[in-house]
């Protein structure tokens, strides 16, 4: 062995016994009663290092002098006076020493904490919420601040006893936990910090309450790193009032507030609800139920915790007391039937939900999910403008699909607001009910309100025009977005038409048959054709039942079941629909009313569709007659009309013929329905089908292309259109010889056509035969 290699183990050894000595120094300063992890992972690591040198070292026959480097030093002498210990460099360095990257095991508090709360062992989740407050609060220089928040049974004090018996073993000076539930106890909650067992204040118990806490605040300000924490903080005015302004001090608080003055400079954390794997991870440690018992051959049973997990909207204190209910009474009540309990009645009203099983509140907090709820609620003062607007706000948003994303814009429209200035009370009532933790923000445009406080509102039955007010608003809202012709818009508050819609229809009344006409028209321009026609079909059976049927509203559901019928590709059965909705609009609106010109112009193109070409066009013709004489000439409906009659001569081959309606009816929809419209992308694709049929598929190539990315844009990747365009690009590249660049387009065409309409659709059919013409079997077409 090399003298070097000798040297540097040495010297190794050396430095290792220094970094222990040092370690065991720091650790003996803490007292035998408590000794940080962090400094005893420390020791471990030094020792075991040693071992190895001193191993090493013998194993080459090299003399180690002995140490005795397994000691302690004693807390008295443990330092000579040359060598004086800094204990808030060591404080500091215990702080430093908090990890962010992981989370670490529960550990003794420092001597001298105040800590009401043992931890639950039951809490389960919260990884990266507990790894977010960590990063927040072991902060820099100055005080840090960050918030747990949320509305109430969302966990934030439960969150909160979980950080301080995993993180409050970094903090040496302490961790001092205060209620601010009362504000008026706030200061008797201050004295008992520096009391004997906490900060053991010299001469204490013989001062003033007021002197007391001035003693109390001025140890806090001090640069020695501590903990504090202030539960079901909700005031502003209270955090500005009690925390440290200066000092080494970190703050956590929990409360219902998710927004605060910046001047606080508060780093909030709002908790969401239990991710359903954790919610019944959560379930099943408080319940005992077992776990389903998965066999490998056969598919996954549904856990019969999930659904009631679904149920309680995975809020932990709803999700507590379920479990601790179902484990109290598991001799009497299955989970399937207690799942039936819940959904009889109102949740809340179940007995599991107001305590029942459940005796001791780990967090001593109230046991019962209404009353959790009634807390924030009683704070709205309906004598005050803004929280009346607050109340009515909450109780139109209870009325909406509960857990979904509610935009503000649909909220407001629930409401007057007939200027800018009743707007922003609007907002300010928006921010109100925020602050209280009755709803949550979801982005800047849109609020979200819980399944159970939505119920919990709901039930106070307070406010009868809610709900009239909300179907209107949502009638009047989907009507406009499906004229539009945008679908994505109304697809992001799909969930609240449908919700709406499902409970209106129970009343069978005409704003009901509105209703199920919008959901249903929306669910047709996003090819949901099944989904459509049930809507459709209620929608005629109220109008027939409410209007009877010589009425222009039953006509038009007349009319739009014969329109989805069509495009189920049953065209036999459309026929009727269509001519019933035809005789009903002429005697009830005359022969110059632009619902008869749909109605022509619809029966135009069935035939069209039949291969009736002769007896389709003079119902094109007299539609484009009546649209131009009560519309004008640069309407949606005039675009239409010549496009429709551009494709009948297209399909007679008069190309030359169709090319001018074409184009014409391709500029009125770029000047009044924009570039980026489905139905610009329609005359687009008409256009190139019709340069394509003339020879010229370099021209054609860009008009398909530009109609994809348009419908793209606005229908997204599964819908019947553009399958439709992915087909006429395939077709191209065919006419071109590049069957190798066609046979992608046709195989995405056909497996969306497969999806959405079906594999007997006609349209469906002609794509399959594209792809049989160049050699693609049958098995492999839609792969």
């Amino acid at each position: 062995m090399e003298q070097h290699d000798i040297e540097q183990q040495q010297a190794r050894l050396t430095a290792e016994r220094a970094r222990l000595a040092d370690l065991l120094t720091q650790q003996s300063q803490h007292g035998s009663a408590w000794a940080p992890p962090a400094l005893l992972g420390g020791v471990r690591e030094a020792r075991a290092s040693i071992a190895r040198i001193k191993q090493t070292l013998r194993g080459w026959n090299v003399f180690v002098a002995d140490h005795t480097d397994d000691q302690a030093p004693q807390e008295s002498g443990a330092r000579s006076a040359s060598s004086p210990v800094d204990p808030l460099a060591v404080a500091r360095a215990l702080l430093d020493a908090l990890p962010l990257d992981a989370i670490p095991e529960t550990a003794p508090l420092p001597p001298g904490s105040r800590m009401p709360f043992a931890r639950n062992p039951l809490f389960v989740g919260r990884e990266r919420d507990l790894l977010a407050l960590a990063a927040a609060l072991k902060g820099g220089a100055t005080t840090a601040i960050a918030a747990a928040t949320g509305l109430g049974g969302i966990g934030k004090t439960q969150l909160a006893v979980e950080f301080v018996h995993r993180y409050g073993q970094f903090f040496a000076g302490g961790v001092f936990w205060l209620s601010f539930a009362d504000a008026a106890s706030v200061p008797s909650e201050l004295a008992q910090c520096g009391r004997a067992g906490a900060l053991s204040l010299p001469g204490f118990d013989a001062l003033a309450l007021d002197d007391q806490v001035a003693s109390v605040r001025a140890a806090w300000q001090s640069p020695t790193p501590r903990l504090l924490v202030f539960d079901n903080c909700e005031d502003e005015a209270l955090l500005a009032r009690w925390r440290p302004t200066s000092g080494g001090a970190r703050v956590l608080l929990t409360s219902r507030r998710p927004e605060w003055d910046a001047s606080l400079a508060v780093q909030a954390l709002p908790l969401a609800i239990l991710p359903r794997a954790e919610s019944i991870t959560l379930l099943r440690t408080l319940s005992g139920i077992a776990a389903p018992n998965l066999q490998p051959s056969t598919p996954d049973p549904l856990d019969p915790l999930d659904p009631i997990a679904a149920e309680l909207g995975d809020l932990p204190l709803a999700l507590h007391l379920a479990g601790s209910f179902l484990r109290q009474y598991r001799a009497d009540i299955s989970p399937a039937d207690y799942l039936a309990e819940l959904r009889a009645a109102a949740p809340l009203d179940h007995e599991s939900l107001q305590g029942a099983g459940l005796a001791i509140s780990p967090t001593d907090h109230d046991l019962h999910v209404g009353r959790t709820f009634a807390l924030s609620y009683q704070r709205l003062d309906p004598a005050k403008p803004v929280d009346a607007l607050a109340i009515q706000l909450l109780a139109r948003a209870a009325c909406f699909a509960l857990g979904e994303p509610l935009p503000r814009d649909l909220l407001f429209a629930t409401v007057e607001l007939p200027d800018p200035a009743a707007r922003r009370r609007a907002s300010t009532a928006i921010g109100r009910l925020v602050a209280l933790g009755l709803l949550e923000r979801e982005g800047d445009q849109a609020v979200r309100l819980h399944r159970l406080l939505g119920i919990f509102v709901g039930a106070l039955a307070a406010d009868e025009n809610a709900l009239p007010a909300v179907e209107q608003a949502m009638r009047d809202t989907a009507n406009q977005l499906n004229k539009a012709g945008y679908p994505a818009l109304l697809l992001a508050i799909q969930a609240h038409l449908r919700a709406i819609t499902e409970r209106a229809s129970a009343r069978a009344d005409q704003r009901a048959a509105e209703l199920c006409n919008e959901l249903g028209y929306h669910l047709q321009m996003i090819a949901d054709l099944v989904g459509a026609r049930l809507y459709f079909e209620q929608a005629l059976a109220i109008r027939r039942a409410v209007l009877g049927e010589r009425h222009s509203h039953t006509a038009t559901s007349l009319n739009n079941l014969g329109m989805l019928l069509k495009a189920q590709g049953d065209l036999a059965g459309a026929r009727p629909y269509y001519e019933q909705a035809l005789a009903i609009r002429r005697a009830v609106l005359g022969e110059r009313h632009p619902n008869i010109a749909t109605s022509l112009n619809n029966l135009g193109m069935l035939l069209e569709a039949q291969g009736d070409l002769d007896g389709a066009r003079p119902y094109l013709e007299q539609a484009l007659a009546i649209w131009r004489e009560v519309l004008g000439e640069r309407h949606p409906n005039i675009a239409t009309s010549l496009n429709n009659l551009g494709g009948l001569l297209r399909t007679q081959r008069n190309l030359a013929g169709a090319r001018p309606y074409y184009e014409q009816a391709l500029a009125i929809r770029r000047e009044v329905l924009g570039e980026r419209h489905r139905d610009t992308a329609q005359s687009l694709n008409n256009l190139g089908m019709l340069l394509q049929a003339q020879g010229d598929l370099a021209g054609a190539r860009p008009y398909y292309e530009q109609a994809l990315a348009i419908w793209r844009e606005v229908l997204g990747e599964r819908h019947p259109d553009i399958a439709n365009s992915l087909n006429n690009l395939g077709g191209l590249l065919h006419a071109q010889g590049d069957l190798a660049g066609a046979r992608p387009y046709f195989k995405q065409a056909l497996a969306i056509c497969e999806q959405a309409l079906g594999p007997q659709h006609p349209t469906t059919a002609i794509i399959r035969r594209n792809l049989a013409v160049l050699g693609e079997p049958p098995a492999q077409q839609a792969q």
